[in-house]
């Protein structure tokens, strides 16, 4: 049996920042995948880049760190001017009012995780998937059929602006393998906080507030 981490960095990021108030720091969650107890044989990371300084920061993970990094360049759909009509209730007259709609950022690498999911585990395998995305809920179906464990890490909390970070398609699974197999398991990320931690968490503010409006 070998056990195998893919890491939905944008899902994982926007529980993290946006439920938890903490930012994960890369390489020590790495080292804690490799440690005697999780003995991770590959740890995948899925993230999509802005830029070539982007994009060679995530090489540098697998370079200098070890982690399997699967990336694509962000596509950034333009903002788009909406022209609407406002009647004043008192007087009846119309005014005119432009709206700016801000374009989304999007890069999802769901196909290329579900890929290497496929490619790699074996039947007695067990998969550590961060992420709380349903669409992923039809993938864990797939591999628990073929007879591999699926450890879930996320949280059940919602975010700042009450949003449900955890699909409710996954919690059905789990509710469901409860009362059988128990084929698939469910961690709280927020049990490892102490061991994955970046300090600095103040400089993230920003970009935590991005992958909350635009993760998928």
């Amino acid at each position: 049996m070998k056990k195998y981490a893919f890491i939905d960095v944008p899902n994982t990021n926007g529980t993290t920042k946006g439920c938890l108030s903490f930012s994960i720091n890369w390489s020590s969650l790495y080292s804690f995948l490799k440690n005697e107890k999780w003995n991770c044989a590959d740890v995948f990371f899925y993230k999509g880049y802005r830029g070539e300084k982007e994009k060679n920061q995530l090489q540098k993970l697998e370079d200098d760190v070890g982690y399997k990094v699967r990336t694509k360049l962000t596509h950034i759909h333009p903002n788009q001017d909406k022209d609407s009509l406002i009647k004043c209730g008192s007087c009846g007259i119309e005014f005119s009012y432009k709206q700016t709609i801000k374009g989304n950022q999007k890069s999802n690498c769901d196909v290329e995780l579900t890929t290497d999911a496929l490619n790699t585990l074996l039947a007695g395998d067990e998969a550590l998937f961060f992420t709380g995305d349903g669409d992923f809920a039809y993938l864990v179906e797939d591999l628990i059929n073929k007879g591999i464990t699926v450890i879930l890490i996320s949280s059940y909390r919602k975010d700042q602006n009450g949003n449900k970070r955890f699909s409710t398609r996954l919690k059905e699974i789990l509710r469901r393998e409860e009362k059988s197999d128990k084929r698939v398991r469910f961690i709280h990320i927020d049990n490892w906080k102490r061991e994955i931690l970046k300090e600095d968490f103040s400089t993230d503010a920003e970009s935590s507030q991005k992958e909350n409006r635009h993760e998928a």
